[in-house]
């Protein structure tokens, strides 16, 4: 495995100086805009290329680049063949990906394995046929673990407490939360939360626990409200361009598939967790607040939040998909995977 070219560095020496290689060996080149030190770099994406060059003996390696565009265009460079491979969060070009809202809607799972298990398995089930990926190969589909609201100088206790919190949201689910429950979204990157925050020109950011402390944003904030299930969660892939899919040789991409699918949902599943566990006993440690709502809480923000899969169901009919099988097929295989994998 290869692992952080420059994109010139690989161009250039694409074009001037071949690498050398047998017939039959293919090199997958990996868009990672990602930081190399994120855990999604070190504990899923490189992992993943090391079982694909090993269960295929050597005749497919993965060339982890770092990114050749935004986060929100790797959908379009593994489309047209800029990369083979690519990670990408589907929230980000939510006008593309409407079906994945579903396994982001609030209070579904406490953690990320199951989710991301049952994420798969509902694609496979029912959502594959919609054909939202286009002309792409679907590697891989997970989820990272309860997102919840974190603040800064407000502890939230009450509906009440949410009114005119200025939050940085990441996604349309997260957007729509905060609009709900009465706050104003700002759409920023993670990578931005620390200044923002520091400036004084939000109140607060949607995260799950690892992000706090990946993006060093844990002395920044100082409260959250730890809904059980959690409020939201983003919805992750790895897709491969088509063309490059469909030239490897059938035995490897029965190998390749292997370790992809459900097992790159465990793999990624178990990344979130662990650390979602580690950054949480940090924050404790720390001083933070953890705020977890009574029943009488819970259910006003359930039942504001009730609008979401209701608008959202509305909103699939159209393409012909019945939206409560969807989110009902989802729980039930977040109950299944509960059940096998604890």
């Amino acid at each position: 495995m290869k692992v952080q070219l420059t994109a010139a560095a690989t161009l250039i020496s694409s074009v001037f100086f071949p690498i050398a290689a047998n017939a039959e060996d293919v090199t997958l080149r990996f868009s990672n805009w990602l930081p190399p030190t994120h855990l999604l770099s070190t504990e899923v994406i490189e992992p993943w290329a090391e079982q694909i060059e090993e269960v295929t003996e050597g005749r497919v390696n993965v060339q982890i680049l770092s990114g050749l565009g935004s986060p929100e265009s790797h959908y379009n460079l593994v489309k047209n063949g800029v990369a083979d491979l690519a990670f990408s969060v589907d929230g980000y070009t939510s006008d593309r990906f409407v079906l994945p809202y579903a396994m982001r809607l609030p209070f579904l799972a406490d953690d990320s394995t199951t989710a991301s298990v049952a994420y798969w398995r509902t694609y496979k089930e029912l959502l594959e046929q919609y054909n939202e990926f286009g002309d792409v190969k679907v590697m891989g589909l997970w989820t990272f673990g309860p997102g919840n609201i974190h603040t800064t100088e407000r502890e939230i206790t009450s509906l009440e407490d949410f009114e005119g919190l200025r939050i940085r949201v990441s996604s349309d689910i997260v957007k729509d939360i905060v609009e709900t429950l009465g706050g104003s979204p700002m759409f920023a990157p993670a990578s931005e939360v620390y200044e923002l925050i520091s400036r004084g020109v939000v109140d607060g950011a949607s995260f799950n626990y690892d992000s706090i402390t990946s993006f060093r944003i844990d002395d920044s904030l100082n409260y959250v409200l730890d809904i059980p299930g959690g409020l939201y969660r983003e919805t992750h892939y790895i897709i491969m361009n088509q063309r490059k899919w469909d030239a490897l040789e059938p035995r490897d991409q029965e190998a390749i598939m292997e370790v992809s699918g459900e097992a790159l949902a465990i793999l990624a599943g178990n990344a979130w967790d662990r650390n979602d566990a580690i950054a949480k006993e940090r924050l404790i440690e720390q001083g933070y607040t953890i705020t977890v709502p009574d029943e009488a809480f819970l259910q006003e923000i359930e039942t504001e939040l009730s609008v979401l899969a209701e608008d959202w169901k509305e909103r699939v009919a159209p393409m012909g998909v019945d939206g409560q099988l969807v989110i009902d097929t989802f729980k039930e295989h977040i109950e299944q995977a509960e059940q096998e994998l604890n």
